[in-house]
């Protein structure tokens, strides 16, 4: 073992079963070196290339990109100003909090010399310049990073696209491109959390079942691991590629699930330019110039030669300008953003302190003083049965006035609610009453404080499935809080409403055990067949056909299927791909009641029955739901998909040279347990993966549907459900995706077998248990490496 500055690193790892480690230390830095040796050699490639993208080298080693987005990415992220924080990031934390994350780089560049020298590394990159060791400040860029997840790293390509118009106009607005998963992330994500209490399990004892829906590519993986130091922290969960600590887990007093949040993270106003100066701008009565910033980014053009790129951006008081798609910066207005997380310094110990916490007290005691929670909701339970969710994400924090016009601009400006739809929050930035206001309390100037963000402790159950948080527990809605947080009183997704009618129902049998809640989350079951698939069947064995674009269609094997199917997404079901690709004739707003679906609509009193009902045909014109229906025959047909296929032989999940059956759904199924072809948040990785598949005319990308079927890339996957005994923590789980990116590794697969099968494993956490295992592995990882 030799020294890297002060520090003397060790730490033993245990593998067990599917490659989960299990890593021992006694002290904070040995247990970050640990787990980052161990993270790194599943996952090297995924954290040099996040090193890249947050130094703004994605041009120099890749290109331009296709539209110019690797430039577009690099000057995004100097706008964004991770690295230029890092260093002051680096200063906040608390010491033992510097010591792992010092570990942490330490142990990843301890692997990258082992695979260095054994010649391990991935064939696709072994060579390139880009894997190379960690810097400190470099890594910690990355974590803050990690806090834009839900929020400003979506929009790096619009603000590296943000050039002010010059003598010859504005420039381009930003491809649609540009956005990548800005929408999604700032939108829900898709993830499920129940925490059960003393009233509704059997034991009385709390249990929690976690099943975060992630991609399945790229550096929001999960990877599964056991953090130790005896006496100090004794955890076990998922971590986030490249991430120290657990996010998402339990010891021995508390289990948590965690959802992304509801509520906005960012707000993007709007500015009104001064006539004949675009780069200044209008604030109240006041004439307000914006700050210009030159940046450099290195680029290899297509003759692999490096070249230096200049650009200049521009700020507002608010924050950075953005280039919208569509829109763009014009002489007469543009748009700027303002991110609450953008000075969030204590993530990381946020996790760490909930890691260590020895009591639902303790667990709730971190919320209130570290308040470094950074997209997500948490809903925990204890041994006691005390089961509390929180949503504490910093959130805009807006006088009652600015919440009640933001209410009214998204009920009335097409703009503000297509925004809105996709969890986006349109201000006025010429307005200084919608200015984010500074109050006592707040972790920074212009946030709500955290004793003002919406909490539940309940004794049956607490669940929530990224809608926000006034139906944590439908017997006692949230209210009274402000817009940003989410909007009180509206419509629940179909997924939402089947999570508490699972959850609901299981809490109020009074008898949970992990095996019955295992089997309800994978239960697979669709709301929206359960509420409409009768109806529709009488309605196409009535009509019997049905001209779609001037085709006339059979309907009446269409009706044979959704009949006999069992409304579920199983392996062996048949009838899904024909409902999934029926729901999809329909938007979000109709799925939730406020369309041409549903006969009863949404009732917020009722908010779990309703909507409910299959809207009449009209008296004129084609039906919508045969025109739903007979659309989906025709992509299906398109697709080479047969309408009596089971599920399992068109969707698969692809690990590697392995082409693996998955069961599971979208959102328009009204499923609990989601994977498919796309998803809400978005990677940002270059891994390299399968080819595209063919797309299927007409079809818009709503299922992922394409030439062949659905091959799934999105959804479950650190999924688990724990109980907290007196005995000891005792729980099942799998890692959907497997514990490797290396698609030659075992456990690039693994996982994925397991989740297909719905063969989860007891996820060890005494000892002898460990001790036990049949493919127990042992290490001693020490430091060798000296940066």
């Amino acid at each position: 073992m030799t020294e890297t500055g002060d520090h003397h690193h060790r730490a033993d790892v245990r593998w067990t079963t599917h490659g989960v480690a299990h890593i021992r230390a006694d002290d904070w830095g040995s247990l970050g070196f640990g787990q980052g040796w161990a993270c790194a050699r599943d996952h090297l490639p995924t954290l040099c290339d996040q090193i890249v993208k947050v130094r703004s080298e994605r041009a120099r080693f890749h290109g331009r990109g296709v539209d110019d987005a690797n430039v577009a990415s690099d000057f995004g992220y100097l706008a964004l100003g991770v690295a230029a924080r890092a260093e002051a990031l680096r200063a906040a934390q608390p010491p033992w909090v510097a010591e792992m994350v010092t570990g942490y780089v330490a142990g990843c560049n301890e692997a990258l010399a082992e695979a260095r020298s054994a010649g391990t590394l991935p064939h696709w990159c072994a060579d390139a310049e880009w894997i190379r060791p960690i810097g400190e400040l470099d890594y910690y860029a990355y974590l803050g990073d990690l806090g834009l997840l839900a929020s400003g790293r979506n929009l790096a390509g619009v603000l590296g696209r943000a050039e002010a118009p010059g003598p010859d106009g504005p420039v381009p607005p930003s491809p649609m491109s540009a956005l990548g998963g800005a929408a999604g992330a700032a939108g829900a994500g898709a993830s499920n959390g129940w925490a059960f209490g003393s009233t509704a399990t059997a034991s009385g004892h709390g249990l929690v079942v976690a099943n975060p829906h992630f991609p399945w590519n790229g550096e929001a993986r999960f990877w599964e691991c056991h953090l130790t130091i005896p006496g100090v922290v004794d955890v076990y969960g998922g971590s986030l590629v490249g991430t120290p600590g657990v996010q998402v887990g339990f010891n021995a007093h508390v289990a948590w699930a965690t959802t992304v949040s509801g509520g906005n993270r960012f707000t993007l106003s709007r500015l009104d330019l001064v006539p004949g100066s675009p780069t200044t701008y209008r604030f109240g009565d006041e004439e307000r110039a914006m700050e210009p910033t030159t940046h450099q980014v290195v680029v290899r053009e297509h003759d692999g030669q490096l070249a230096t790129v200049e650009r200049t951006l521009w700020r507002s008081h608010h924050g950075p300008i953005v280039n919208l798609p569509l829109i763009g910066w014009g002489n007469e207005i543009t748009f700027t953003y303002r991110d609450t997380n953008a000075d969030n310094t204590r993530l990381v110990q946020q996790f760490l302190e909930m890691d260590r916490a020895d009591s639902m007290d303790a667990f709730q005691e971190v919320f209130d003083r570290v308040d470094g929670q950074p997209w997500v909701n948490i809903l925990a339970a204890d041994r006691t049965g005390r089961a509390w969710y929180v949503d504490s994400s910093p959130t805009p924090n807006l006088t009652p006035e600015a919440q009640a016009r933001f209410t009214e601009r998204v009920a009335t400006d097409p703009i503000a609610a297509l925004l809105y739809d996709a969890r986006v929050a349109l201000l006025d930035g010429s307005d200084p009453g919608d200015e984010w206001q500074d109050e006592p309390g707040a972790r920074s100037p212009g946030l709500v404080p955290v004793a003002r963000t919406p909490r539940l402790e309940r004794a049956d159950y607490v669940a929530n499935a990224n809608d926000p948080f006034w139906l944590t527990n439908p017997d006692e809605p949230l209210v009274g809080y402000s817009p940003f947080h989410g909007m009180e009183r509206t419509a629940p997704s179909l997924r939402t409403r089947q999570n508490h009618l699972v959850a609901g129902g299981l809490a109020r049998g009074g008898q949970v055990t992990v095996a019955a809640a295992v089997d309800a989350a994978l239960d697979n079951a669709c709301l929206s067949a359960d509420l409409l698939v009768d109806e529709v069947v009488a309605r196409c064995r009535a009509a019997s056909t049905v001209v779609v674009d001037g085709d006339e269609l059979d309907l009446r094997a269409a009706a044979d299927v959704l009949a006999a199917w069992d409304r579920r997404a199983d392996l062996g079901s048949v009838g899904t791909c024909l409902w999934r690709e029926a729901m999809a004739g329909y938007t979000k707003a109709d799925l939730r009641g406020g369309g041409s679906l549903f006969a009863e609509p949404f009732d917020p009193d009722r908010p779990i029955e309703t909507p409910r009902g299959l809207a009449p045909a009209p008296a004129a014109g084609p039906d919508p739901i045969l025109v739903a229906v007979g659309r989906a025959l025709r992509a299906l047909a398109h697709a080479g998909v047969a309408i009596d296929a089971p599920l399992g032989d068109v969707q698969w999940a692809q690990r590697g040279e392995h082409r693996i059956p998955v069961h599971g759904g979208g959102e328009g199924e009204g499923i609990c347990n989601i994977l498919a072809p796309t998803g809400a948040l978005a990677t940002t990785s270059v891994e390299p993966g399968p080819a595209p598949l063919e797309p299927v005319p007409g079809r818009t990308g709503e299922t992922g549907l394409a030439v062949g079927g659905y091959r799934c890339t999105y959804g479950t996957s650190f999924f688990m459900a724990v109980e907290l005994t007196d005995d000891g923590p005792r729980g099942v789980g799998l890692l959907a995706y497997g514990q490797s990116g290396d698609p030659t590794s075992p456990h690039h697969v693994d996982g994925t077998e397991a989740y297909s099968a719905k063969a989860v494993r007891p996820l060890l956490f005494a000892d002898a248990d460990i001790e036990a295992d049949p493919e127990l592995v042992r290490a001693t990882a020490t430091t060798t490496w000296v940066g």
